[in-house]
């Protein structure tokens, strides 16, 4: 599945200092998909260890082929939620899109200070409801898809203002703030942008949520619906990525 919202990442985090050889975690790794990422970033004098507490994706992750000149990566489960593990300190730490879905961010953020090296770097990338989606013209089938989607994650214990939370966490952390901005998630004209396949793809989690009925989102024509939307207006801003990066106090 094609996600437009991953796409601020790589640059953000060659731009925040992540360097060759560097020893990091990627917290909340899921099928790995950002680890592989960090491991091209900190090449083959690196390491790079994956944390997830759902071993079917870790088990997705493992499966995925090493590639040449990347990191080394192993992957653990944890619970992010309890106790972490007595971890040799790292030089960074990164996450995209977990500090949302966990019962107790600031206290997550806080054990994960004590994770990194003085002056370690600590990396995220987090979104918003808030204020999104939005165009030149009325979005009514885009406004609906984004309002499911999101209160879908608000009822199974989301925060849906984690993108705008998270210079309070970094400082309550003891972390100073080096760099914090929003990228706007942009839709134009063209089929394939991911938005279809993400809004298909919680179309089950909308249902269980009691969100919407499937009679409601009528998921056999929404691909079609939100595509022909976009026919109709001006380029939409579908979502924002928030991006912070900040050390360690020495």
């Amino acid at each position: 599945m094609i996600n437009p919202g991953n796409a601020p990442t790589s640059r953000f985090l060659r731009d925040i200092g992540l360097e060759q050889g560097m020893r990091v975690l990627d917290i909340g790794c899921a099928n790995g998909l950002l680890t592989r990422e960090l491991a091209a970033l900190v090449g083959k004098n690196g390491h790079v260890h994956g944390v997830d507490s759902d071993e079917d994706r870790l088990a997705e992750a493992r499966d995925q082929p090493a590639e040449p000149d990347q990191a080394d990566i192993t992957y653990e489960n944890v619970d992010l939620s309890g106790s972490l593990p007595d971890w040799e300190p790292f030089d960074a730490i990164a996450g995209r899109r977990i500090l949302m879905y966990l019962p107790d961010a600031e206290e997550t953020v806080r054990r994960l200070t004590a994770s990194l090296k003085p002056d370690g770097l600590m990396v995220f990338q987090e979104h918003s409801a808030i204020g999104m989606p939005f165009a030149a013209q009325p979005i009514p089938q885009h406004d609906q898809a984004h309002g499911w989607m999101w209160r879908t994650i608000a009822a199974e214990h989301g925060t849906i203002t984690m993108g705008l939370d998270l210079p309070k966490l970094f400082r309550q952390a003891g972390l100073d703030v080096d760099d914090y901005h929003a990228e706007a998630i942009m839709l134009g004209l063209a089929r394939g942008q991911g938005i279809e396949d993400l809004a298909s793809y919680m179309v089950d989690r909308v249902i269980d949520a009691g969100v919407a009925d499937r009679e409601t989102i009528q998921p056999d024509s929404l691909t079609q619906r939100l595509a022909g939307e976009r026919q109709l207006a001006s380029p939409i801003a579908w979502d924002m990525a928030y991006l912070i990066g900040g050390k360690k106090r020495a």
